[in-house]
């Protein structure tokens, strides 16, 4: 179900000579009930699917939007029991959307950018690793 959303959307955004290339392109690096991520080579990016939205980010944007989700204390924000505490902002540079983000929705999101991050760093070292060196 969530490939068939993040299709949808991915083809919506693409220019209107690629609604149909911009699709077989993309490689899922992650997914979790809450969403995806995927890699568009082509284009250099990555592609957040999250809670119904897809948003387009340059690695060293989703680099900080992880950084900024990670640093978040659920432990704190759980236990803290003034209303604003119930919801999260968080806003990056490079990216065009400002999550509002329930506790749910934030652990959600944080696995989601963590299992991405991982999926991504295990591609690059059997890369590293499978890539004969130059003499």
């Amino acid at each position: 179900m969530i490939e068939t959303s993040a299709t949808t959307m991915i083809a919506a955004i693409a220019k209107p000579g690629e609604t149909m290339t911009a699709a077989p392109e993309l490689v899922e690096i992650y997914a979790n009930e809450a969403g995806a991520v995927f890699q568009c080579d082509r284009r250099n990016r990555l592609m957040l699917y999250f809670a119904g939205m897809l948003n387009v980010l340059k690695v060293d944007t989703f680099l900080r939007l992880k950084q900024a989700v990670a640093s978040i204390d659920l432990e704190q924000m759980a236990a803290n029991p003034s209303r604003s505490s119930d919801y999260e902002i968080v806003s990056v540079c490079g990216c065009d959307r400002c999550f509002i983000l329930s506790l749910t929705e934030l652990n959600a999101l944080r696995d989601l950018l963590a299992g991405a991050k991982f999926g991504l760093e295990l591609n690059r070292l059997l890369h590293e690793c499978l890539t004969p060196l130059e003499a």
